[in-house]
């Protein structure tokens, strides 16, 4: 993408930010996140954590690959972790436990915001680097449990850096029109029955690398059919139903376990980081519910 076009983009997100605040009054993106939390707040804030499944939902969810620098040996969910994108690169935050420089000072509603409205602590939108997108499907439980697991961990003093962006950050304001033209009405927390279905589309977010983009970054079909710049810069494969073809369910699991595929070549790259900090660690039901999906003609 040329820097025209960066700037058409930025441009166009500031430009409507005004607008943005006034629609998504009425008629938009607020009257969704909305209805998420009410979805949230009517029935799970009661729930009983559990931090040891609270593990399991952070690592489906990539939360120790995304936000833990493992090629310089960064700390434990410190961040430090640098995604490429057309519009720069983005810089992962602190999600310790520390009260300070990371989320250890946050209550469970403002985590529940941050995942399922893509809103910080002071209403402010994230950029979509962060999968809230995929994350606004999370059933509560995962939430609470997710939550729980976060505020056990080691706080860590270290303040998060700096994105470096091409885009202004004024363009934060026009991100209500962007949400409500990719994060879908009926994204409601939990409403995907289907284990596998739930893992690859909710807190597995596959389509925020597997899915390709379109000028103003956002996933409109969400179909599994690969991406020309994924988060290094490079193209991501296809993983539908027809690109695997030739994989079975067995050699889908057993990639996800160890990050061999049937050719006898592992995984590199980001993908690596996924399997071993994350998908190494699902129990087997979970890794034959992915495998069965991706091999369905849905996905």
């Amino acid at each position: 993408m040329t820097r025209g076009w960066l700037l058409l983009a930025g441009l166009f997100l500031f430009a409507f930010g005004g607008i943005s605040l006034l629609w998504s009054a009425h008629s938009g993106n607020e009257e969704h996140e909305e209805s998420r939390m009410a979805v949230w707040s009517s029935s799970d804030t009661e729930l009983l954590a559990d931090s040891n499944r609270g593990e399991r939902v952070a690592r489906i969810g990539g939360c120790i690959a995304c936000h833990t620098d493992l090629e310089n040996e960064g700390v434990l969910l410190a961040g430090g972790v640098r995604l490429d994108s057309p519009f720069g690169t983005f810089v992962t935050p602190n999600i310790s436990s520390d009260a300070v420089e990371g989320i250890g000072s946050w209550t469970l509603d403002v985590f529940a915001q941050a995942l399922l409205n893509g809103r910080r602590p002071d209403g402010g939108h994230y950029w979509p680097a962060f999968p809230y997108p995929a994350y606004a499907l999370l059933a509560g439980q995962d939430v609470v449990d997710l939550f729980a697991w976060l505020q056990s961990t080691e706080p860590v003093p270290v303040a998060s850096s700096k994105h470096d962006l091409l885009i202004p950050d004024a363009a934060r304001a026009g991100l209500g029109v962007w949400k409500a033209l990719y994060v879908p009405e009926n994204y409601k927390p939990g409403h995907i029955v289907e284990r596998g279905e739930y893992l690859v589309e909710g807190p597995a977010h596959c389509a925020a690398c597997h899915a390709q983009r379109d000028i103003f970054g956002g996933v409109p079909d969400r179909r599994l059919t690969g991406n020309s710049r994924g988060p290094e810069g490079a193209q991501v494969p296809a993983i539908t139903a027809v690109a695997l073809q030739d994989w079975t369910e067995d050699d889908l699991t057993f990639y996800f376990e160890i990050g061999m595929t049937p050719e006898g070549d592992f995984s590199g790259g980001h993908m690596a980081a996924v399997i071993e900090h994350g998908t190494a660690y699902l129990p087997p039901e979970d890794l034959k519910a992915i495998a069965a999906y991706l091999k369905s003609s849905a996905n």
